[in-house]
């Protein structure tokens, strides 16, 4: 197991609560999970690395935020709007390649330890959730949406997309609240 505090890029630390908030509307702060848990930053490791290498923080992507977890790591994504594949296959891709730059490992160890959770805001992106989980809850399987699942075993060791509701959940379930 890594320890990711041993490097200090990682000491970039927020609350999940902080690290959900959506003031792209002006005049309008929203938060995606209400949680004070302690996670790192990922959206300003990124900023750092990048400007570390003299290059500007928008050249790169980044996921909102990176959990240690039970030997492993989570990466997760708020997205308050309407989710753009496009855009969340950018943050995959330029986040996992920094975290793996920045720990010196291979896309292995992302295989074996790195779970992607994308929480999005059901409301604004309307879908037959109830009927997919209702078919893959009989098959004993996850509904993945947003054509992530691709992403599980490639890149990850587990994928997830959950409500916010949902979200709150798992992180009830595993202790992380």
């Amino acid at each position: 197991m890594i320890c990711l505090d041993a490097y200090s890029i990682f000491e970039n630390k927020s609350t999940l609560r902080e690290t959900s908030k959506d003031d792209s509307q002006p005049g309008v702060v929203q938060f995606m999970t209400s949680s004070n848990l302690e996670v790192i930053n990922f959206d300003e490791v990124k900023r750092k690395y990048a400007n570390s290498l003299g290059l500007p923080e928008n050249c790169a992507a980044s996921v909102d935020a990176v959990i240690p977890y039970g030997g492993g790591v989570l990466f997760v994504e708020f997205k308050n709007g309407r989710v753009d594949n496009r855009n969340i296959k950018d943050k995959i891709r330029d986040s996992l390649l920094i975290f793996l730059g920045i720990i010196q490992k291979d896309i292995e160890y992302s295989r074996e330890k790195i779970d992607f959770i994308l929480v999005y805001n059901q409301e604004k992106n309307p879908s037959r959730i109830d009927i997919g989980n209702y078919v893959m809850h009989k098959a004993n399987d996850e509904l993945v949406l947003f054509d992530l699942k691709r992403y599980k075993k490639l890149y990850f060791r587990n994928v997830h997309t959950y409500s916010q509701k949902t979200f709150e959940a798992y992180l009830l379930s595993k202790g992380l609240v």
